[in-house]
């Protein structure tokens, strides 16, 4: 049997149709991985400009990792070289050493996945890794005093390996924010406009570079994937394609709550911002229930894998995801239909009603499970935030909000990205947007006021034709009274908002708050921004006449001379910074702990207390961790050697931790500042009435006291043995 020629062509149709997008998916693949490739190799490069990591010790790199980088290392070095890997699982789950003397799991307490994954893969592939051709050692001379040291470099050895698969990720990010662009302005220009604004503000960005281990660094690309993915999304109509991408979103929404602590924040806005859009009848109620969907299946899988994470367990996100699923199945059809201004009026406040009942609702879940479980895990997040706006100070308080990266955003952030014209292509981009819905929204009323005058205009004349002037006719139809229309529920019925751009848009301006109360989070507020600013390429909602389009191009040459200027410069000045790492009192610390130190737990900085930690194998008090209730207690425990407290008050509190050694740092003890944030001004603040006492770590480090032994002294640090009163020293006696 023969096709026939219609056939014939619809099957010639069908082949250059998937020939057409198959060259497209390999085209923007290929300029993906590309720029993802750059991204790859220029923070690589950076990290070397400033640290001259290849010609460090295994010691150096290990201290370079400062604060909460040391720490989360710790954990990848245990499982790389613990043997078997589930010996280094049970050291993880069982920790011994990071909060002396209990027991800690921290896959329960901690964010340390990516840590466990990335320690996993190299034990994996460890057995090629160990060979010359990834691994080559020599030696570095380190100048007059010092002695030389080895230094191995190549992804065989673990540092390289851990800080590859980061590089990798950090490429994602950008690969991941080319797609987004591209698919969200319809162009490939808005794609590689994202992509320069990216590079141009790179310090507003990421600082991936500088702290690569951050939680924040290993979570963006996973939250940039998720945002297109939702972004796909809500512009699919095939039922098929929406499954394969719910599935996809549910998997990218276990890792982003695994890899970053801070995730919940984000993902309460989300559901806030679809809860919104489905009242505004933006998106449809089976649309939502999709996303709450994957949402629900995701948290759950966390909190499974997190082994009962009490912080997830009890966040807002979680009660606020409780409820408007509770909403969705039994609320959800008890909506008005607008028909009147009155209908109109009364949607509004029941909007408004809905929207604040989910809210507080969800806060009383909160406090209700927090109250039932004894979880107080987060309750410095909403102290922080009560602190910015109020005279409101605590020692924990000041602890975060004396640290640059979590006070406001800085007035020179915004100006950089005004130079750079982020800012004014963001703006011009929404309010083209804006007026574009606006426009069509207008057509549409006009085209409907014809169509509808055009009806009774016919009606009309139908009704006189059937008219025959009979008086006695009984049979009379009565004339049609005319449409009413109502101006304002015609142009609401008419607007047409697109969902994925108001999405992006929504979730920008709340990227935009965070970063303004906590300057850590403009990385998200940044690089959203750079998404948005892509919609400047997308024709369909340019504002110029018809008449303008041919000047457009001249338009963009004029304006993207500075962006490059911008670039250029960014990238010049990054560059060319150039450091080395090394810090010789500490390496002698940490030098005398392995060597000379008897056993027992180490009391000091956060900071100092992770390296010993990673470096030494050493149990430590405190830790950088500030996320949990018992680990800021610690912390206001040993900080008091800063304070104005007594001898005994400290040796009490270490004591209650069985701490063995006490170390004290003269930068922290003599050092000033002039936002009144050195630990002598927090001390004041949360204890006024210590003021006219001395400073404890003076009094430590210039006289001899009980309790604390010096052992080890060099120009940054002092180490005190403390002496524990549990032990009784009996006089020997002899019978005569």
């Amino acid at each position: 049997m023969e096709a026939s020629p219609g056939e014939v062509q619809d099957d010639s149709k069908d082949r250059k149709s998937f020939g057409r997008k198959l060259l497209i998916f390999t085209l923007l693949s290929g300029l993906a991985y590309s720029l993802g490739y750059i991204h790859y190799k220029y923070v690589s490069h950076l990290f070397e400009n400033d640290r001259n990591f290849l010609y460090l010790s295994d010691l150096e790199r290990e201290m370079s990792f400062r604060t909460e980088m040391g720490f989360y290392y710790s954990y990848y070095k245990t499982v790389v070289e613990e043997k078997p890997l589930l010996a280094g699982m049970y050291k993880i789950i069982f920790d011994k050493l990071v909060e002396y003397p209990k027991d800690v799991n921290t896959i329960n307490r901690f964010n340390i996945i990516p840590e466990v994954i990335i320690g996993a893969m190299y034990r994996y592939f460890e057995p090629w890794l160990n060979s010359t051709q990834y691994r080559e050692c020599h030696m570095v001379e380190r100048g007059p005093g010092h002695s030389p040291v080895e230094s191995c470099v190549g992804i065989g050895q673990p540092v390289f390996f851990y800080l590859e698969v980061i590089w990798w990720l950090s490429g994602l990010t950008v690969a991941a924010l080319f797609l987004h662009a591209t698919m969200l302005s319809q162009s490939v220009l808005g794609g590689l406009l994202a992509v320069v604004q990216y590079f141009t503000n790179h310090a507003e960005c990421t600082r991936v570079q500088w702290a690569p281990n951050e939680r924040e660094n290993l979570a963006a690309p996973l939250l940039l994937l998720q945002a297109w993915l939702l972004t796909l999304q809500l512009r699919e109509t095939s039922n098929n394609r929406i499954l394969k991408l719910e599935i996809l979103t549910l998997l990218i929404n276990i890792l982003c709550l695994l890899f970053w602590q801070f995730t919940q924040f984000i993902f309460l806005s989300q559901l806030v911002i679809f809860f919104v859009m489905e009242q505004l009848k933006i998106i449809d109620v089976k649309t939502f229930a999709l996303i709450l969907y994957s949402h629900f299946c995701s948290l759950h899988t966390a909190v499974l894998l997190l082994q009962g994470n009490d912080m997830l367990k009890c966040s807002l996100y979680t009660t606020f995801l409780i409820t408007i699923s509770m909403y969705c199945l039994f609320l959800s059809y008890l909506r008005i239909k607008v028909q009147s201004h009155l209908d109109l009026f009364v949607e509004t406040w029941l909007v408004i009603l809905r929207v604040s009942l989910v809210l507080c609702l969800s806060w009383y879940l909160k406090k209700l499970f927090s109250e039932y479980l004894q979880v107080e895990e987060d309750s410095h997040v909403w102290d922080i935030l009560y602190s910015k706006f109020t005279d409101y100070k605590t020692f924990h308080t000041l602890i975060y909000t004396c640290s640059e990266v979590f006070d406001f955003l800085k007035i020179s952030s915004l100006v950089n990205m005004m130079r750079s014209l982020l800012i004014p292509l963001v703006l011009v981009s929404c309010v083209n947007v804006t007026c574009h819905w606006r426009r069509s929204a207008t057509e549409r009323c006009a085209k409907e006021t014809e169509d509808a005058a055009e009806r009774d205009r016919k009606q009309g004349h139908k009704n006189d034709d059937e008219d025959s002037g009979i008086e006695n006719n009984t049979d009379i139809v009565p004339k049609k009274e005319p449409t009413k229309i109502y101006p304002l529920l015609l142009y609401l019925r008419n607007l047409q908002v697109e969902s994925a751009i108001f999405y992006n848009i929504s979730q920008m301006i709340v990227y935009g708050v965070m970063a303004v109360l906590v300057m850590r989070l403009k990385l998200l507020f940044s690089t959203h921004m750079c998404l948005v600013s892509s919609l400047i390429f997308n024709k369909k909602y340019y504002t110029l006449p018809k008449s303008f389009s041919k000047y457009v191009p001249i338009m963009w040459a004029i304006i993207i001379v500075p962006i490059l200027t911008e670039l250029s410069k960014n990238i010049t000045k990054e560059m060319s910074h150039i450091g080395e790492f090394n810090d010789y009192p500490q390496e002698e610390l940490l030098l005398w702990i392995s060597k000379e130190a008897g056993a027992g737990a180490f009391a000091g900085s956060m900071p100092i207390s992770a390296t010993i930690m990673l470096s030494t194998r050493r149990p430590i008090v405190t830790h950088p961790h500030y996320e949990h209730l018992e680990a800021r207690q610690r912390a206001y425990s040993v900080y008091k050697m800063y304070g104005k407290f007594s001898l005994n008050d400290l040796y009490v509190e270490l004591n209650k931790y069985r701490a063995t050694y006490l170390i004290v740092e003269t930068k922290y003890c003599y050092g000033r500042s002039k936002k009144r944030c050195s630990f002598e001004d927090i001390w004041d603040v949360e204890a006024p009435a210590l003021k006219s006492n001395p400073k404890l770590c003076h009094t430590l480090l210039t006289e001899p006291v009980d309790h604390f032994y010096p052992v080890f002294r060099n120009e940054h640090y002092a180490v005190f043995r403390i002496h524990d009163f549990s032990v009784r020293y009996m006089p020997r006696t002899f019978d005569t």
